[in-house]
């Protein structure tokens, strides 16, 4: 059952790239191939909407391949491969009708900073979720205190309303080796706390840290009533995992996760032209 539910899953993501694919990725190889010759600054802008199909299937995959490979509680290396290496193979009998060739290189998993895309050079202020009227769960994971900046500039994740007014914020940083929290309103410091230099667990909804401290991160009670939205402040001053699961104000649920980042590394190949492209990939990812 499990290699056919595998298998079932490459050929839904394979008979969507290829009914979509085929006319994407030949209007892209032409609008590349033209720009070229008109001016060769130009191929990539020209071609920003096909490369963002070819980004998302390929995130797609990547995000799929990280959850398969976590099914047994512990990440499996080989199974990762092998998916990643199954939907490759599906792409590249895809472009073969086109004449071109492309090839897909992942690098190991990286850790992940609190970026828009996980990257220390990425996006540092960013939207984790809008438009949210209920969080059940949200949770972060501090690997070590030294990933993380001093008080100054630090990591803050806050929740906003969507009228522009702070409803809760959270500052996560390095003092003397430790891992510090701090708890604010719009007006002031509600709680503090601090953890060990290790591993650190801070369960936002539960109140909880690492498990079994008892801290009131008030959370719940700030945001209760209320549609914000969960931005990410400095997001590239510390590394480290993070899950949010909950619902929207439409009623519609969300769930995103990030354990770790993944370089794939894109090469599309057409007579004598070529286009590279290293993307970092957040996995398991998710959708709202």
């Amino acid at each position: 059952m499990r290699a056919d539910d595998d298998s079932a899953q490459m050929l839904l993501i394979a008979g969507f790239a290829i009914g979509v694919g085929i006319v994407v990725f030949t209007v892209m190889l032409n609008n590349v191939i033209y720009a070229s010759n008109m001016a060769s600054d130009s191929s990539i802008e020209t071609s920003s909407f096909e490369i963002g199909n070819l980004l998302a299937l390929t995130s797609q995959a990547y995000e799929d391949s990280y959850k398969s490979a976590m099914n047994s509680g512990t990440f499996d290396s080989n199974e990762f491969i092998n998916y990643i290496s199954s939907y490759e193979n599906q792409l590249v009998k895809m472009f073969a009708f086109s004449g071109t060739s492309l090839t897909i290189e992942n690098s190991s998993l990286i850790e992940s900073h609190f970026s828009k895309n996980g990257m220390v050079n990425g996006v540092a202020n960013w939207t984790l979720i809008s438009n949210v009227n209920l969080t059940d769960t949200f949770m972060l994971e501090i690997p070590d205190a030294g990933t993380l900046f001093n008080n100054s500039s630090c990591l803050r994740i806050e929740a906003v309303e969507t009228s522009g007014n702070m409803l809760w914020a959270m500052d996560i940083y390095d003092s003397r080796g430790n891992v510090n929290v701090k708890v604010m309103d719009s007006n002031s410091t509600l709680s503090t706390a601090t953890s060990a230099s290790g591993y650190t667990y801070l369960n936002v909804t539960g109140n909880y840290i690492n498990g079994t401290s008892y801290f009131n991160f008030h959370f719940n009670d700030l945001t209760y009533s209320h549609n914000y939205q969960i931005n990410v402040i400095n997001g590239t001053a510390g590394e480290g995992m993070f899950s949010i699961a909950g619902n929207l104000a439409d009623g519609h649920s969300f769930n995103i996760a990030r354990h770790a980042v993944v370089l794939a590394n894109i090469t599309v190949v057409s007579f004598d032209k070529e286009m590279f492209i290293s993307y970092p990939i957040p996995v398991p990812g998710g959708r709202t």
